[in-house]
């Protein structure tokens, strides 16, 4: 087994302790009191003015964060994930805790991969930014070049996770800890285009976020009072483009919408909102499908025999696989690599699956409960319109 650091011989670097803190969740005050300190002492190390020398003080650093003493050694800058910060605490309402947490995460991870792929041939990334300004403001017309220059077929994208990952974007798995958020998109410098994607969200909700986040990529190095749009006109025609779908939208019925879903791989939602956009049906008719969609439930969870099987990412794990089966790196020295403990790395980076299975066993219960109160809701609306007509007659 590799040999670790010792903590004698540790200088800590007072960022990456913040990093630590944030990426489980912490406040000062709470990380204070586990680490039986007060929180101005805390406050100080924070920001610098204060040094960690105290052995038993970076031990105990290390046990309630449950990060090796590397991890704390670090010494590469620590950077903010950049426009997607804006975005997501703008659009989501979501508590400031979960967002550093998540942020801080996604740097860890960002970080690690950088490590990773140091000692990997990684090719060619054909993700190519443009000045939206170029383009008059037509987010469509970004999303048919960036079509165009992948070689992609007409009609629907049948895996965008692969075009993605063909493209030279990374596309991992994350856990949002909240249903708010399905992707978050970051390009550091030094790395490929990264999409973190929240790995219990429905694919095709996914599929079309995912695609808002590669919007963002293309379009966007800084936040514009038009980003978010764009980035929506973006995904909308490049999942469903106007010439190839216009003439699918009209007469729509929900049972016209879970077929076309199968096909396009969107959200009946999405091809409602589309077919409202390209004007294929009228305002009434879409309130009228609306309407419809949250008596059944569907605007909340869509039927589950409608459900698009997931699309898999795996780039990131054949680059692990480099490392355990080309390079034959143990557990604890791809854990030394990345500066994480052994248990850290083998459920972030070989087996999540026990993880999954448990969300997978909730949702499940979830659904039930929903379809419970879906026909319990009919039976109830059935029997006053029932006393209704009775009453009439």
């Amino acid at each position: 087994m590799e040999t670790r650091m010792n903590v004698s011989d540790a200088i800590f670097n007072y960022e990456m302790l913040v990093v630590g803190r944030e990426s489980r969740g912490l406040s000062q005050k709470e990380l204070a009191t586990k680490l039986n300190i007060s929180a101005a002492q805390l406050s100080r190390i924070e920001v610098g003015l204060r040094s960690v020398k105290d052995n038993e003080l970076k031990q105990n650093i290390c046990d309630v964060l449950k990060y090796p003493i590397e991890f704390f050694s670090q010494s590469q800058p620590v950077y903010g994930i950049g426009v997607s910060e804006l975005f997501h605490r703008k659009r989501h309402n979501i508590s400031d805790r979960l967002l550093n947490k998540i942020y801080a995460q996604i740097y860890l991870r960002s970080t690690e991969l950088g490590k990773l792929l140091r000692s990997v041939d990684f090719g060619d990334i054909n993700i190519r930014p443009v000045d939206i300004n170029d383009f008059d403001d037509d987010a469509s017309e970004v999303a048919r070049l960036t079509r165009v220059s992948w070689k992609l077929p007409h009609g629907a994208i049948r895996n965008l996770v692969s075009d993605i990952e063909n493209a030279g974007g990374i596309v991992i798995p994350f856990d949002f800890e909240t249903r708010n958020i399905d992707a978050i998109s970051h390009w550091q410098r030094g790395l490929p285009p990264l999409f973190f994607i929240n790995m219990f969200s429905p694919t095709d909700r996914l599929r079309f976020t995912l695609c808002h986040e590669l919007g963002h990529i293309v379009m966007h190095r800084t936040a514009e009072p038009n980003s978010e749009r764009q980035a929506d006109e973006f995904a909308a025609e490049f999942l469903m483009p106007a010439k190839e779908i216009k003439t699918e939208l009209s007469d729509l019925t929900l049972q016209k919408l879970a077929f076309l879903k199968q096909y396009w791989k969107v959200s009946m939602a999405s091809l409602i909102k589309r077919a409202t956009d390209l004007q294929q049906i009228t305002p009434r008719h879409a309130r009228t499908l609306w309407m419809q969609m949250g008596r059944l439930g569907y605007r909340t969870r869509e039927p589950i025999e409608t459900d698009i099987p997931a699309e898999k990412p795996i780039l990131l794990r054949n680059i692990i696989e480099s490392y355990t089966h080309d390079m034959n790196y143990s557990i604890p020295e791809l854990g030394k690599l990345l500066c994480l403990t052994d248990a850290e790395t083998y459920n972030l980076y070989i087996d999540n699956k026990q993880l999954i299975r448990e969300k997978e066993k909730k949702d499940v219960i979830k659904e039930a409960l929903r379809i419970i109160r879906a026909s319990q809701e009919e039976k109830i609306n059935h029997e006053f319109e029932n006393k209704n007509e009775q009453n009439a007659n």
